[in-house]
């Protein structure tokens, strides 16, 4: 158990390294900086992991077009689609959440059209889409054996075309992915239901990096819509808990 909660901070610490340099990269990320990591796990195979790639792959496109702070809250779905698909949940809370969510996002997309915030509707739309994809692929994400180590050589051109950041966001997802199967392999849900636990603190925390960095910059309509979401999560998941415990 130690040597997990050892390996949860350091996953922790590469969430916020990762976070860091998408802030500071300057919308400098080339796709490529996505397509490493889905590379890297490639091996799991199948139709789930080609829809992997092409869903980072896309999301890595969207990044130059959209504020850095923006592009990184929309990981906040995550644990807002874990609690609304949870086994707890029903129809009547998925509609309530998606409603929620539908009207936040129409917000920032109303903000972004008025040129009140970069980027472009469109952009955000592709961004809600990649992620729901890949939380949806994750759901299901078991560890396996292998991977493209290869997949790792091509941070080098990156390097050299002086795009460290975008390097440096390519092994710090991979550090976290490899982290996750790590924890998931050696601790069984029963134990302690480790990925529940990532699904919240590494969007949380990835966030709060732009919150708390001063010379990271976050649009109030952002903050305030990232809040929401999370909030809504969180009550949701709490009232979920609430009932179940009273029907027992």
């Amino acid at each position: 158990m130690l040597f997990s909660i050892l390996q949860f901070g350091i996953t922790t610490l590469l969430a916020v390294v990762c976070a860091r340099a998408m802030g500071l990269s300057g919308n400098d990320i080339p796709f490529i900086a996505l397509v490493i990591p889905a590379l890297w796990i490639l091996p799991r195979g199948g139709i789930a992991g080609i829809l992997l790639l092409a869903a980072m792959a896309a999301y890595g496109m969207t990044l130059s077009y959209q504020p850095a702070s923006l592009s990184v809250s929309v990981w906040v779905l995550f644990p807002l689609l874990m609690v609304a698909f949870s086994h707890r949940s029903n129809i009547g809370v998925v509609a309530c959440c998606a409603l929620i969510t539908l009207t936040l996002e129409v917000g920032i997309m109303v903000t972004q059209a008025s040129g009140k915030l970069g980027g472009t509707p469109m952009v955000t739309v592709i961004q809600i889409l990649c992620v729901s994809m890949i939380w949806w692929i994750a759901r299901s994400w078991k560890p396996r054996q292998g991977h493209s180590w290869w997949a790792l050589f091509l941070v080098i051109p990156l390097w050299v075309a002086d795009l460290g950041y975008a390097a440096l966001i390519s092994l710090t997802i991979v550090g976290i992915m490899a982290s996750m199967e790590t924890i998931r392999s050696t601790f069984k849900d029963t134990e302690f239901c480790w990925h529940t636990l990532f699904c919240w603190t590494l969007p949380s925390i990835g966030f709060a990096t732009f919150v708390l960095s001063p010379d990271l910059d976050v649009p109030n309509p952002v903050f305030v819509v990232w809040m929401c979401l999370l909030v809504t999560a969180w009550m949701t998941d709490y009232i979920l808990r609430s009932n179940e415990e009273q029907l027992e």
